[in-house]
């Protein structure tokens, strides 16, 4: 062999080593990756009865991040006491309705909303011996939700007043049609109404189901799944293909991880788009639809003979951005309103539950301020 083709040789041989041994590294890298992740999906296996609701913190920490449809997939049944509790909550059809035991022969105040709406009506059947509460809610509403229940119940036909509620961190999802693409952590599949202005007045696009039943009957048909996500992807402000489809990557907890933090970066993303340092964007859609609800919310309950009340729940850290964003649409309207602000800081974190509820104080002191409202506008 020349001494030409003996130094090629060695230079090739020397190069596969280099080459080989700069692999190694990333090579065991990936395997050790391989190896933790398989370790995690065994060690901190999520439960797999739907109806176990409360699974330790790193079982739950490592099932976030799993995709919309993943996570309905596990949660769902076809029978009502083997599915997961969220899955039946929030239909419109049936409509969740608390009635409270009528004191006397008082008048009936109806809620629609979100939790917060829900602890409203149980704080004014603490303090109030002059109105007895009716309660309509979803977990999580936005107003979109409220708003239609209440075109469904129109105060259940014997409400004295109604009362609307806004929150303002769930505000940007007004826009949408199901909780399930906004809710990523833990998604609701409960629908909404989706609302949107059609000249001087609102229009409205219904869901592609309403009730729980069919619900599952479109979620276990891949044909009728595939017809209702095109609907979703359509008209929700909030649908996103890559965290709501499911693929094989479902089955690995540190893809799922990153799926997380994307999502979180999208939900994040859609509240800085719309609440900017000089508050909410009174040119955005959903202020607009918002503004519109409220006339015609307004129009409605009165043409009905019921008072009509807004209640804005002001979320700790957002000050009174919404309050100044709907006060337009309240002003205009002359339409009588009850905003956390002005008996709670949004500010004051001694007002709030770590949830992001009032205080139980603050309830009361609200429900007060509420009767106040409604007999001020009698």
């Amino acid at each position: 062999m020349s001494q030409l083709s003996s130094f090629i040789s060695n230079s090739s041989t020397s190069s596969v080593r280099r080459i080989g041994s700069a692999l190694k590294v990333p090579l065991w890298v990936c395997i050790g990756l391989a190896v933790i992740d398989v370790l995690i999906n065994i060690v901190f296996a999520y439960p797999s009865d739907p109806r176990v609701t409360n699974p330790s913190r790193l079982r739950l920490y490592f099932e976030y991040g799993r995709s919309t449809e993943g996570q309905l997939s596990r949660m769902t049944r076809a029978d009502r006491t083997q599915t997961a509790p969220i899955t039946l909550s929030g239909w419109y059809d049936p409509l969740e309705v608390q009635e409270y035991p009528a004191k006397s022969q008082n008048p009936i105040v109806t809620i629609y909303g979100m939790s917060h709406a829900v602890r409203l009506g149980q704080a004014l059947g603490r303090t109030s011996e002059r109105f007895t509460p009716r309660t309509v809610g979803a977990p999580g509403a936005s107003t979109n939700w409220s708003y239609g229940a209440y075109l469904r119940d129109r105060g259940g036909g014997k409400s004295r007043a109604v009362v609307l509620a806004f929150m303002s961190q769930n505000f940007p999802m007004i826009t949408t049609l199901s909780a399930m693409t906004w809710t990523f952590d833990l998604p609701m599949p409960y629908t909404s109404d989706r609302f949107y202005l059609d000249g001087d007045h609102l229009g409205v696009i219904h869901p592609p189901y309403t009730s729980f039943e069919q619900y599952v009957a479109a979620f276990s048909d891949p044909a009728k799944w595939s017809t209702a996500r095109d609907y979703f992807a359509k008209y929700d402000s909030m649908f996103n293909n890559f965290i709501l489809r499911a693929n094989v990557l479902d089955r690995s907890s540190l893809f799922r991880l990153i799926r997380r933090a994307y999502a979180q970066r999208v939900l994040r993303n859609a509240r800085n788009t719309l609440l900017t340092s000089e508050g909410f964007r009174s040119d955005s859609e959903q202020v607009q639809v918002a503004r519109a609800m409220i006339h015609e919310f307004a129009q409605q309950a009165r043409s009905d003979g019921m008072i009509p009340v807004i209640f804005i729940a002001n979320n700790l850290g957002y000050s009174d951005n919404l309050f100044k964003a709907l006060d337009p649409a309240l002003q205009a309207d002359h339409v009588p309103y009850l905003s956390s602000h002005t008996i709670v800081s949004p500010d004051d974190p001694r007002g709030y539950l770590p949830d992001s509820h009032f205080t139980d104080e603050v309830d009361d002191r609200l429900a007060r301020a509420l009767v106040k409202v409604i007999e001020n506008s009698n």
